[in-house]
């Protein structure tokens, strides 16, 4: 059996991005399409509150005329979290290490989202 578009998607995205530890596609209210993680990641939790980040940005557009979010990106200790958009409501999300390549996880995922917007369209 062939695998999903989106399993090679994500698998060719955690191959390419130096310091992945997780990737996966989610709908905007947070629920996962295809996930690749190695455990260490709570990437439901994670999902979740993007995803709730997203429709309250979306929410204050009206007031401050934004547009819509294409890419978000969140550093912490621990993580460097990204979200891109994939259509207004598919987001791919990926975690890495606090040193993985942050410059080339922009550039894959703004490459990714192309590959994965005509199957989710």
């Amino acid at each position: 059996m062939r695998k999903s578009i989106f399993r090679d998607v994500l698998e060719s995205l955690r191959d390419r991005i130096e310091g992945t530890l997780a990737v996966t596609l989610i709908a905007l209210d947070g629920i996962a399409i295809e996930t690749i993680s190695d455990g260490s990641v709570p990437l439901d939790v994670m999902g979740a509150e993007f995803g709730g980040f997203i429709k309250s940005v979306r929410l204050s557009n009206t007031d401050l005329n934004t547009g819509d979010v294409l890419q978000l990106s969140l550093v912490t200790e621990k993580y460097i979290i990204l979200l891109s958009a994939v259509t207004p409501e598919y987001f791919l999300l990926l975690v890495m290490r606090p040193d993985g390549n942050y410059g080339r996880a922009r550039h894959e995922l703004a490459k990714a989202k192309y590959a994965l917007r005509e199957e989710l369209v």
